[in-house]
């Protein structure tokens, strides 16, 4: 009995520390919030772009203009998406980085945490519009919520 005590809690441990404590169903049904470097924080904007094989998604807590890829604030949370709706754990494989899916804090200028504990979900992609929701923690920084907002088309 002892050593199936010890084998339940070894598994439970590392399903923990791959980030397995994560669902879509702890994503909660508002705007993402949290927060960034301790400090209370709120999307108020979004810019995704349709980078070809992913979206590249920005997360403002001020108004920017849509689709502007020059926008910027002292606090911004960045990621890249896929662009098949699904759920994505977060994760960071340093030998396959292309395998990894994390989300960046920027806490302040030329400063970042990145999360690998988490999930991202594209709950549903269009020709015009995406749908993501995320769940993210890292050091003093959390995030929680989900969006809807135009996808903005690159231009080569």
């Amino acid at each position: 009995m002892k050593i199936r005590l010890g084998i339940l809690a070894l598994g439970t441990t590392l399903l923990a520390a791959c980030g397995g404590g994560f669902s879509v169903d702890d994503i909660e049904d508002h705007a993402p919030e949290g927060t960034v470097a301790g400090a209370s924080w709120a999307m108020k904007s979004a810019v995704v772009t349709d980078d070809g094989d992913r979206f590249s998604v920005s997360l403002f807590p001020v108004e920017v203009m849509a689709c502007d890829k020059f926008a910027s604030s002292d606090t911004q949370i960045l990621f890249s998406a896929p662009k098949t709706a699904g759920e994505y754990p977060l994760k960071l494989e340093l030998t396959d980085l292309n395998g990894s899916q994390t989300i960046t804090f920027v806490t302040a200028p030329g400063q970042n945490v990145i999360a690998s504990e988490g999930i991202l979900n594209v709950e549903s992609v269009s020709a015009d519009k995406v749908t993501i929701g995320l769940l993210a923690e890292a050091e003093e920084n959390t995030i929680n919520g989900r969006f809807t907002t135009s996808i903005c088309k690159t231009t080569n």
